[in-house]
């Protein structure tokens, strides 16, 4: 799942900075840094509500999300 999310947001040409995708994530999503940073760096698995909102904003299948 981690390697599609960093997938999406390389095709709609977010930095690749780490520093600038966690603020993109943050800002897109309405999580604080924190969570977004743990979110990216694998170590928060994104709730129900979250994966919804990813693959709608990228317009993904949720299942597909969760494909490794």
């Amino acid at each position: 799942m981690l390697e599609n999310i960093h997938a999406l947001l390389d095709f709609n040409n977010v930095s690749k900075s780490k520093e600038d995708r966690v603020k993109y994530f943050s800002q897109t999503f309405g999580l604080t840094l924190e969570e977004s940073e743990n979110v990216l760096a694998g170590e928060l698995v994104p709730n129900k509500k979250l994966l919804k909102q990813i693959a709608d904003k990228f317009e993904v299948d949720t299942l597909w999300l969760l494909k490794n």
